[in-house]
């Protein structure tokens, strides 16, 4: 018997219609921008007066401009100057480079747009405690939106919550207008491999011209249509375009293409993978676990808003910035035009953290995203996942009808009834199938959780990642980073026997009209990108919610 079969045996069915999943309405309203080519170039001068816990302590800063980060070098000494070195430091020399700290950092931005801010934030490094960071403060500042206009100002440092903080930073930012040119593969320097999937890889480059680091997935065009991937990989672009609009999702800084291949370059997160940090450390504090929970409700938020479902949440999608916070990144599994009270029947995600409806085959809704959010909250505090199971479909049996099962002293009271609520098996009982996000923001488990603080990156992350650089990769899994490269772009396979090159069918190109960005307005349809999950095509996307047996479908 299938476990569709056992799943409704004997069961007085419960069936809700509702209208189809297919919409003529573009799930995001049209993006409207206007192109901008140009560079910001931020300086990071010094600071005076800020409030270090150890004189032995070297302060630096990221910087952050349209999500894209820059960790400036530690403070100078007066012995790293050129006119002094090999002279001895004296106190004074220590406390001057800790609380008056020079950097003389210069970073340049890519700018999309010029409503964005330069956020700073301060930290401290312990040298006599390598994994011991401190926040020292933050400001924003309003860049000039003119050519050739310069800030050149002291900014007072904040507090993100109840920090004691003292001191300021000055910082010198103009804006450059320059010509606007077409991106190619030839504009970025490759510096290692960061991810891998079933469409092709993920690398961590160097855009030449301003340095910047970036993300950069490459996909082969001829298999993208051997694999009928066109249209899904045509409309993950344009919402990673649309996810600029939220502080938790990777958004798309440029995208173009080749005769043989496709180039999507996104926001570089050196904070890496979650997974990376869970692998490390086993179990999350329950605090720390709150945090990153709340940020993937307002992402899901986001994505929900504009009538996406995002299917495929996991540790392996979810990266940390330089700071501490969290973005979603591959939206190649998202279901879009999926309202409210509409289902779709795909059988895709990966297997832990399916929802029982989507095994059950019976239609699923938004709600299976925090079924997922259930299933991923208690691996966080627990150290595994409560169904898991290395044979697959045992680990399908106990989602749709194990015990769900609490060790003893991991979780409070709260977080019980959070994640019960998540992982209702009844998915119109499930907390959040009604009011969606508002509903679990409002769960007593986040009753502490200043909900627009955190939007606004104004809540201090309890963890942040140890990272020394713009390029730093110590946070990905070293099985891609040690993997050699070859320092050179994929070489098109459209090739004879002796070398030369043969013409690319039109169609091809043809199939891929529309693909090349880099801040044009656009209109968003379809979806799916390196497929680290796995996804069975609709069989039938506009049925209706389904049929349950009630009495199976409670924790």
């Amino acid at each position: 018997m299938s476990l569709k079969q056992q799943f409704y045996q004997d069961s007085s069915r419960v069936s809700t219609k509702t209208g189809s999943s297919r919409g003529s309405d573009n799930t995001f309203d049209n993006v409207t921008q206007t192109p901008i080519a140009g560079r910001l170039i931020v300086t990071i001068v010094e600071g005076q007066k800020l409030n270090v816990s150890n004189y032995q302590s070297r302060p630096y800063c990221v910087c952050e401009f349209e999500r894209n980060e820059v960790v400036t070098r530690e403070a100078m000494r007066d012995s790293d100057l050129p006119n002094q070195r090999g002279k001895p430091m004296d106190f004074l020399d220590l406390v001057r480079a800790a609380t008056s700290p020079v950097w003389k950092h210069k970073a340049v931005f890519d700018v999309a747009r010029l409503d964005g801010e330069v956020h700073v934030s301060v930290y401290e490094r312990v040298h006599n405690n390598a994994q011991s960071e401190n926040f020292l403060g933050m400001f924003k500042v309003q860049p000039p939106r003119r050519p050739n206009q310069t800030i050149d100002a002291w900014f007072k440092l904040s507090p993100r919550g109840k920090e004691n903080v003292t001191g300021e930073v000055r910082v010198q930012i103009s804006y450059e207008k320059i010509e606007k040119s077409h991106l190619k593969p030839a504009s970025f320097e490759i510096l290692k491999l960061i991810g891998k999937g079933n469409f092709g890889k993920v690398f961590q480059v160097r855009k030449k011209d301003t340095n910047r680091i970036y993300a950069m997935k490459v996909l082969h065009k001829q298999d993208l249509i051997e694999r009928r991937e066109v249209e899904h990989t045509l409309a993950e672009k344009n919402i990673l375009i649309q996810a600029e609009a939220c502080p938790f999702l990777v958004g798309l800084k440029f995208s173009f293409q080749t005769r043989s291949h496709l180039y999507l370059v996104t926001d570089f997160m050196n904070g890496g993978e979650l997974f990376f940090h869970l692998q490390n450390e086993v179990r999350l504090s329950e605090e720390r676990a709150k945090f990153y929970a709340a940020e993937i409700v307002l992402a899901l938020e986001h994505l929900h808003k504009y009538n996406i479902v995002y299917r495929d949440l996991k540790p392996e999608n979810i990266l940390l910035d330089a700071t501490g916070h969290i973005a979603l990144c591959d939206f190649g599994l998202c279901k879009e035009n999926l309202a409210t009270g509409q289902t779709t029947n795909t059988f895709c995600g990966t297997s832990e953290y399916l929802a029982p409806e989507v095994l059950a085959e019976c239609g699923y809704g938004k709600s299976v995203d925090w079924w997922s959010l259930g299933i991923l909250f208690y691996e966080m505090i627990a150290g595994f996942s409560p169904f898991y199971t290395n044979d697959t479909q045992l680990m399908y049996r106990r989602i749709l009808f194990g015990k769900l099962k609490f060790p003893k002293g991991f979780f409070s009271d709260d977080a019980k009834s959070l994640i019960k609520g998540l992982l209702a098996r009844n998915p119109h009982s499930r907390l959040g199938s009604q009011n969606d996000a508002e509903e679990i923001k409002n769960h007593p488990f986040f009753a502490n959780v200043d909900w627009d603080a955190l939007y606004r990156k104004q809540v201090s992350p309890p963890f942040k990642p140890n990272v020394s650089s713009d390029d730093d990769v110590s946070c990905f899994d070293p099985a891609f980073t040690e993997e050699e490269t070859g320092m050179d772009w994929p070489v098109s396979r459209n090739v004879s026997k002796n070398g030369t090159n043969v013409s690319v069918n039109s169609e091809i190109n043809d199939a891929f009209g529309g693909f090349t960005y880099s801040g044009e307005s656009t209109t968003h349809s379809g979806i799916t990108s390196l497929g680290c999950g796995f996804e069975v095509p609709d069989q039938n996307t506009s049925s209706g919610a389904g049929n349950w047996r009630l009495d199976d479908l409670r924790c």
